[in-house]
């Protein structure tokens, strides 16, 4: 074979390398800007070094109120893999802004590689995978989410994999993708409880995949309806209510270590779970869950003026991306149910399955960040379309190379404050286009002298 022909052969493996560079290099470019701690790093971070030294305080929940120094807090209301994985990048790296951002950084750059693979074996359709691809590497949220020591991107990670073994399964038949697909889910849930949606969905889908597949099938060759049906709902009791707990429970072996026990374990969870059901502080960077797909509220991780030097992190997604992938969205819901196609049918469900639960959540502090695991999904919604205007219209292929040239020019346009760039005096007011684009909790301008929204009269 000709250098050609396998280059030709193995070209969209090879672009997806690339834009696992691009996606890794953007990531981890001025990884340490900002220079010491931000955001929730101040708790996320913070304990995770304090893991290291073998501080006990980050284990006892309540009790350790108060005691970390001003400005910190020790994070005991999520579970510990996340603050784990910091926690290593620490252990290698040191106690240093490098240390706290790599593994969210590493993570944030190989999804680009998972969302390829899942795209491609969810729609059997390589060009589909390298679009999705494609589009997280610009998307501006998961860059952001991807160079802050907090724990999104694990969780965002964890849930693209599960899905994707799940996916395997449906492709295959072959029952050990069902426990990756568990063992992930448990680890999604050790990161952040809302992992639990990812296990209950995906056990969901599970479930009728496997009733599909082995009921119907093993009937046909002489074995019972009841014996079939049984050995599905077995399968499922294990992989999807046994083994996610089991990793779950696995993660806290540091906990024990560090000597705690099962009572300890006991309260800390009790109080965990009444954190969460009884938070009633307000913010002014939280918003419904029905405002995050539009974008309409967004927050200032970072935000810092002095004389020569304004600096701004604002959390936001690539609003060309996201608004378009609206538009894709509703299209989708129509063709999905006129052509009954279960690929892009999954990947519906799936964005409802990881938005939906936050309008019925008792946490009421809610945050566009929460919709992370659900971007994904429609970034392969998007991807979907883009694939099928290519292969199906005259100028197709025109319109998607124009789409995706305007995802990295608005990506590029917004760089400026979603990497801490230094920009002039009032440059902010460029990158305000609705009321709830400006800064709040941080404001980097005088109330007189706040930006004025170039779409002010619609939002």
């Amino acid at each position: 074979m000709s250098l050609d022909s396998f280059l030709y052969e193995r070209r969209f493996e090879l672009i997806v390398l690339l834009l696992v560079a691009i996606s890794l290099g953007t990531r981890f470019y001025n990884l340490n800007v900002p220079d010491t701690y931000y955001f929730d790093e101040v708790s996320f971070a913070f304990t995770a070094g304090e893991m290291v030294k073998g501080n006990i305080h980050v284990w006892e929940g309540w009790p350790s109120l108060g005691k970390a120094p001003k400005g910190f807090n020790y994070e005991w209301n999520h579970p510990p893999l996340g603050k784990e994985l910091i926690a290593l990048g620490i252990l290698i790296f040191g106690d240093n802004t490098f240390g706290w951002r790599f593994f969210p950084a590493l993570f944030g750059g190989i999804g680009t590689l998972f969302l390829y693979i899942l795209g491609k074996d969810l729609f059997q359709s390589k060009r589909i995978g390298l679009f999705a691809a494609f589009l997280y590497t610009f998307d501006s949220f998961g860059f952001i989410l991807s160079r802050v020591a907090i724990v999104d991107i694990f969780l965002l990670n964890f849930i693209i994999l599960a899905s994707l073994f799940l996916v395997k399964y449906g492709r295959s038949q072959k029952s050990y993708f069902l426990i990756l697909s568990g063992i992930f889910c448990g680890l999604a849930m050790s990161v952040k409880w809302s992992g639990v949606y990812a296990t209950g969905f995906l056990a969901t889908i599970a479930f009728i995949l496997a009733y599909y597949i082995e009921v119907y099938g093993a009937t046909g060759k002489g074995y019972s309806f009841l014996l079939s049906t049984f050995k599905v709902v077995l399968k499922i009791i294990i992989f999807f209510m046994i083994i996610p707990p089991a990793v779950y429970f696995t993660t806290y072996i540091p906990y024990f270590l560090a000597g705690p026990r099962l009572l300890d374990f006991i309260f800390l969870h009790k109080s965990m779970f009444i954190y969460h059901q009884t938070i009633l502080w307000t913010h002014p960077y939280q918003s419904p869950w029905w405002k995050w797909p539009l974008m309409l509220r967004t927050i200032y991780l970072y935000a810092i003026e002095l004389a020569e030097d304004h600096r701004y992190i604002m959390l936001m997604g690539n609003p060309f991306i996201w608004w378009t992938g609206c538009v894709f969205f509703l299209l989708g819901i129509g063709q999905t149910i006129r052509r009954q196609l279960p690929s892009l049918a999954f990947a519906f469900l799936s964005v409802f399955a990881y938005w939906l639960p936050w309008a019925l959540s008792p946490r009421k502090v809610t945050f566009i960040y929460h919709f992370l695991p659900s971007v994904v999904f429609i970034l392969l919604i998007i991807a979907y379309f883009l694939d099928s205007l290519w292969r199906r219209f005259r100028y197709g292929k025109g319109i998607v190379m124009l789409y995706l040239l305007a995802a990295v020019g608005m990506f590029i346009y917004f760089y400026p404050i979603t990497a801490a760039v230094p920009i002039a005096d009032h440059a902010i007011c460029r990158y305000v286009w609705i009321k709830g684009w400006r800064a709040r909790y941080w404001p980097p301008l005088r109330e007189e002298e706040q930006c004025v929204p170039l779409i002010n009269k619609w939002f």
